[in-house]
């Protein structure tokens, strides 16, 4: 068999157009190459954590909420990007130590990434930032009640707070409207007569205010028994003293204030309005003789507060 055609054949096949071959031949290498390294890059969006370092007592505060963590998208090799999700994103860090920046833009420096990954997109860029004045300021303690006390008796009058005053530190958009600080509920229940003084915790300030010193107060409270009032009109005077003597006005209105079960008793013949001529030493039957003396008006009732309207009486004898 005579292979001379099909060699001559195959000859011409490689050697024809030559350099053509040649280029078709690197082109296809470099498209290869360039296709496998296209499969080994990846585009990755990962969270990375934001620490924030704010100056400590400072004239000014940080009002802007820092968000916990901020969105990087990156691109790189597959090994890269495999690496640093296992070892974890270091977080980036803003130092707001030294002034008062009004923005933070986030850069490349700031993250601590593998030089096999590009940053393509940070995600907010940049963080505006308001900052507010710091004041000082005193407001008054407040105390409530909370509780029952046993059936007749009473608070006497709000409760006294020892000091009546807290220092507070904050914002002053927060420090000014604030009109009180406000102490946990006194407990009255089971309580009955007489001053009770007890230590009272100073509940939390609001969100950015702080309390300067002390976190308690002394709230002293007075129990003392329920009181009802009963009046009684046009109660006519007694005088206590020479026969025939006037007293002018000769009635008066009196009140009767003291525990309800004993006012609720009384009646009118009980509650008798006396002026004593004898008592006050102003008459004397042995040196008897006319006279007037202006008589302060008594009321003698056992267990019992009692108010007399007028006070005096102008008598006459």
């Amino acid at each position: 068999m005579d292979f001379d055609p099909i060699l001559k054949w195959f000859r011409q096949a490689l050697l024809e157009n030559l350099g053509l071959k040649a280029m078709a031949f690197f082109f296809a290498v470099g498209f290869f190459g360039y296709v496998h390294a296209q499969e080994n890059v990846q585009q990755r969006t990962i969270p990375v954590s934001v620490i924030s370092l704010q100056p400590e007592n400072g004239s000014f505060e940080l009002m802007t909420k820092i968000p916990p963590a901020i969105h990087v998208t990156l691109r790189g090799s597959r090994r890269a990007m495999t690496d640093l999700v296992q070892d974890g994103v270091p977080p980036v860090e803003i130092d707001l130590r030294e002034g008062y920046p009004i923005e933070v833009s986030f850069a490349r420096d700031m993250f601590l990434l593998p030089n096999q990954l590009e940053i393509i997109v940070v995600d907010p860029p940049t963080l505006e930032l308001e900052w507010e004045e710091v004041i000082t300021r005193q407001v008054p303690l407040q105390a409530s009640i909370t509780g029952n006390l046993p059936e007749g008796f009473i608070v006497n009058g709000e409760p006294k707070i020892d000091p009546e005053v807290i220092t507070v530190r904050g914002p002053a958009s927060r420090v000014e409207v604030m009109q009180f600080a406000r102490l946990a509920p006194y407990n009255v229940s089971g309580l009955t007569e007489g001053k009770f003084p007890r230590r009272i915790a100073i509940d939390p300030p609001p969100a950015r205010v702080e309390f300067l010193g002390r976190q308690a107060a002394t709230v002293i409270l007075e129990v003392k028994r329920r009181e009802s009032e009963k009046l009684f009109s046009e109660l006519r005077i007694e005088v206590l003293g020479p026969p025939g003597a006037v007293a002018r006005p000769d009635t008066v209105d009196v009140t009767v204030i003291g525990p309800p079960d004993v006012v609720r008793k009384l009646k009118p013949g009980q509650v008798v309005p006396t002026v004593d001529l004898i008592q006050s030493k102003l008459w004397n039957p042995e040196k008897a003789g006319p006279g007037s003396a202006l008589v302060p008006i008594i009321v003698k009732l056992e267990g019992v507060q009692v108010q007399v309207q007028p006070a005096e009486a102008a008598v006459k004898w």
